[in-house]
């Protein structure tokens, strides 16, 4: 059979379908032209498939059908058509693009084709694309295996998750547009994605990765056989963990540094920073990590604390970013705006801080009641706004209780343009460029060229 695994993009933003539990998020800043330079220069930072895409093309050549992939893309007056020619679509749902995807489902449907419809949206919400599809998976595509092909599957099935990960056979991402995947100032050339684990094993009440998944981790030596066939086959130069807990256990993230180490290649990766040091820094360096992604959410422990997050402390905070910067791996601090209990005040004394660290990347999202979270339990009896597209991460879509809805979107904006546009902030790009040219030669001779 001729499969066609396909991503719909509805927005002209920089949309990424891999993040916020597999649910999606729009970056969108804002209105103003300084905002606006921002959210452009925001769509050339990285551009990376879903992890799930690479196993179901593994899945369907293992089975003998021939893959394609596929973005469609209805942006404004871009209005691409649905592709020909194939037996068998899957579409990977998501609550940022889901009214997109319903009409790209119900099209090729209408033509004939086998639709699959997958995902954290369809898991949480499959009687959105029921209607669509010709089927609809909850839980992990990965777990039928060739099951998932099967034109006499139909309805609404649950496959579940994968309950080990080990088992999986590697990703194969040979159809794909390997050339485009990039993640910028961590490499020169291809960046791919890897998932050292899936799901989170701490359980903070707005975070979606804590209810789309199961946390489960996979062994070291796994991961690195994995990326060393991301090297050897594909020519890749960095690896984008997308493990929402890359760090859980210290002795795993060792093991895993001393067997990337050999492979020349740089990485990023999210952690917790309660569970970083100086010198796990240094040795996770040595392995290639040059991105490092922890949250801070908010100066408020109390606040989060109520959210059921374990923040970790200021003083650890500073620990991490200062022993990241002297080794030369950029920071992403990431922040959060709107939570039940925050004010004004307290998201200006948030914005501040991170201005103190001044890391190479901040997000200031916007509190979203994602399906399956607490807060979304916290907030239904407010909703303002109910459809898939404006939780999108940087919308506010319930009526605060402290804070207008026009008000955090002038804050996030605010938060945003007046973090970028200062003088030291102009100082750590400069330097964390110049460190990234200094750093963009080959790091080992094990490095292959892509097959491509």
């Amino acid at each position: 059979m001729r499969v066609a695994i396909i991503t719909v993009y509805s927005h002209a933003e920089c949309t990424l379908k891999d993040v916020a539990g597999g649910y999606g998020t729009v970056f969108q800043i804002g209105d103003s032209l300084p905002a606006r330079v921002l959210t452009r220069a925001k769509a050339h930072v990285a551009e990376l498939p879903p992890v799930t895409a690479g196993h179901i093309a593994q899945a369907a050549l293992a089975a003998g059908h021939t893959v394609r992939v596929v973005d469609v893309r209805r942006i404004g007056p871009r209005h691409d058509a649905v592709p020909a020619g194939i037996d068998v679509a899957l579409v990977q749902t998501s609550i940022v693009d889901a009214t997109a995807e319903r009409a790209v489902l119900d099209e090729l449907s209408r033509a004939g084709v086998h639709t699959i419809a997958h995902g954290a949206f369809a898991t949480a919400r499959p009687h959105l694309f029921a209607d669509v599809a010709s089927v609809v998976v909850r839980g992990e595509p990965e777990a039928l295996g060739a099951a998932l092909f099967d034109p006499m599957l139909r309805g609404v099935v649950d496959a579940g998750f994968v309950a080990d990960l080990d088992a999986l056979p590697l990703p194969d991402w040979s159809a794909f547009p390997i050339a485009r995947y990039r993640y910028a100032f961590l490499a020169a050339g291809t960046t791919l994605p890897v998932a050292g684990a899936r799901g989170c094993a701490f359980g903070c009440g707005y975070c979606p990765w804590r209810v789309t998944a199961p946390f489960r981790e996979r062994d070291p030596q796994r991961i690195v056989a994995e990326v060393r066939a991301m090297v050897e086959r594909y020519g890749a130069r960095a690896i984008a963990f997308r493990d929402p807990l890359f760090n859980l256990d210290a002795d795993r993230v060792r093991a895993l540094a001393r067997g990337l180490r050999p492979l020349g290649v740089r990485f990023s990766a999210e952690m917790r920073a309660d569970r970083l040091d100086g010198a796990m820094i240094a040795e996770l360096h040595g392995a290639g990590l040059r991105s490092l992604e922890i949250g801070v959410e908010s100066v408020d422990r109390a606040m989060l604390s109520r959210e059921h997050r374990k923040p970790p402390e200021a003083a650890q905070i500073e620990r991490v970013v200062a022993a990241a910067h002297a080794v030369g791996v950029r920071v992403v601090a990431n922040f959060v705006l709107g939570l039940p209990d925050d004010t004004e005040e307290k998201f200006r004394a948030s914005v501040a801080y991170a201005k103190r660290l001044n890391t190479f990347a901040v997000q200031f999202t916007v509190a979203t009641p994602y399906p399956g979270t607490t807060l979304e339990t916290h907030a239904a009896p407010r909703m303002r706004l109910t459809a898939p597209e404006a939780h999108n991460g940087w919308t506010s879509t319930f009526d605060h209780e402290n804070i207008a809805a026009d008000r955090i979107h002038t804050l996030r904006e605010w938060a945003y343009v007046s973090y970028h546009y200062r003088p030291r902030y102009a100082w750590r790009v400069a330097q964390t460029a110049l460190a990234a040219l200094r750093d963009r030669g080959p790091r080992s001779a094990g490095r292959a060229q892509s097959q491509r």
